[in-house]
């Protein structure tokens, strides 16, 4: 008897990831790790890779091999999050912190670029700015800390984390309204304390972003929420779509949404950060490509995460075997362009909805984005932010001078060399913000008087 399209995929997914476990498929774990892989997010504005019968203004770099180590330091959190898919997980699980020192160098020793740190609330941990301290001292540059923000109201926190070697952190903000933020994340006050971090955060220099997690209370908010955000100094972004899984389940009837109604929402958003000269900060996640017509190329579950998280019980994955043992193809799948790379919804989600509104994408070309470098600046990346920043400091310095200072600058993390500060000069002496001037084989740069225009929130 032949199996239908999406039970065959299904059973090979099953059997590739028993596999990859070492155990047969009847014994395969059933409690996946799933609910908690959009923390891992890459951080920074990385490039995204070209896909097959798709085309693109911007020839984008592929990532690093081994890109972000992950640690989950414990399971317990001071939010009760209505949209949450750790649920079920122990809350008492807690890394102990020689294995958390440990697990930190041996990230470095295999030659991860980025240290991540999460839970849970991983600022309920007493020692996080000691296990910050030692991912600085074995020479993690980027150190990414994701949190609800709650106890970030603390001033003398936020500094104890800046000086311990924190360079990035990443909230999560159901939306840019109080009240709908604090329903959502079972908090009265939870926003305007988690605000007043951000906000101490930005004046520390550390780099920041925000994860956008859609349901029925504020997909269709999600553009004047990201616009909200972009005038607090975040020009980082991850829509996410929600896994149904623990409380995401429960709730489903009441904050559940379907992809089809939350797509045109999505679409606009994107839109407007290309407009803005961002298409690359914003990534969209467990979203198929097919929701995201013109901007394929923004769903992540396309491509490799390179991440391995460590649980607090030491178990260790690999972040993109594990997060596609859910996803499922069905009908709609079988003509898509893109079949062999999107690796289908989340099989919660189809349980609940159905494939209504899945539609194979055609091998044609996309529009192409609208180069970056060339929109007219009305926010900056976190280069470009460094770039200014350095240059309110210091007149007329050498690419080489840029680079040595950045060092000292949280956000500032990405500027490893030469293309990185012109990369970031383009749009803003395009602009006239920064004038650069080439002498005896070098590039001076400075800031001009019209750079006094720039909006505050750059």
């Amino acid at each position: 008897m032949t199996l239908p399209y999406a039970a065959r995929m299904t059973a090979k997914r099953k059997t590739a990831a028993a596999e990859t476990s070492g155990r047969p498929p009847s014994l395969a774990r059933k409690k996946t790790m799933r609910g908690i892989f959009y923390l891992f997010m890459p951080s920074h504005d990385r490039r995204l890779p070209q896909m097959p019968g798709i085309s693109y203004s911007m020839e984008p770099a592929m990532g690093e091999k081994h890109d972000c180590y992950e640690i989950l330091l414990n399971y317990n959190c001071n939010a009760r999050c209505s949209f949450c898919s750790q649920g079920s997980f122990d809350k008492s699980a807690n890394a102990k912190f020689p294995d958390v020192a440990k697990e930190i160098y041996l990230g470095k020793k295999k030659g991860y670029a980025r240290l991540g740190l999460s839970g849970g609330e991983p600022l309920l941990r007493k020692d996080l700015c000691k296990i910050i301290s030692v991912g600085r001292a074995v020479g993690f540059r980027f150190i990414r800390l994701q949190t609800n923000g709650i106890l970030l109201a603390d001033k003398g926190l936020c500094r104890a984390l800046a000086a311990s070697g924190l360079t990035f952190c990443k909230f999560t903000f159901a939306s840019h309204k109080a009240a709908v933020h604090d329903a959502l994340i079972g908090r009265p006050g939870a926003w305007r304390r988690a605000m007043a971090g951000l906000a101490q955060l930005r004046e520390l220099k550390i780099g920041l972003g925000v994860n956008i997690l859609l349901n029925r209370r504020n997909y269709r908010s999600l553009e004047r929420t990201v616009r909200f955000f972009l005038d607090q100094g975040v020009s980082n972004f991850v829509v996410i779509f929600p896994l149904y899984e623990g409380n995401m389940r429960e709730n489903a009837a009441d904050i559940g949404v379907k992809l089809g109604q939350a797509s045109p929402f999505i679409l606009k958003t994107l839109r407007m950060m290309q407009k803005a000269g961002l298409p690359q900060e914003m990534k969209i996640l467990n979203v198929p490509p097919c929701f995201l017509k013109g901007h394929e190329r923004q769903a992540m579950d396309l491509y490799r995460f390179n991440t391995v998280v460590t649980e607090p019980s030491g178990r260790k994955w690999n972040l993109d075997d594990e997060t596609h043992g859910n996803r499922v193809h069905g009908p709609p799948c079988r003509a898509c362009a893109l079949g062999s790379r999107c690796q289908g919804p989340d099989a919660n989600y189809v349980s609940i909805w159905g494939w209504s509104g899945f539609r194979p994408v055609r091998r044609t070309k996309s529009k192409p984005d609208r180069d970056a470098r060339t929109a007219p600046i009305g926010y900056l990346t976190d280069n470009e932010k460094c770039l200014m920043e350095i240059l309110r400091q210091a007149s007329n310095i050498p690419t080489q001078t840029v680079l040595e200072r950045a060092k000292a600058i949280p956000f500032c993390q990405d500027c490893k060399d030469g293309n990185a500060v012109l990369n970031a000069a383009q749009r803003l002496t395009t602009a006239g913000w920064v004038e650069k001037r080439f002498s005896r084989g070098k590039f001076y740069w400075s800031l001009t008087t019209k750079h006094g225009s720039a909006p505050s929130h750059l």
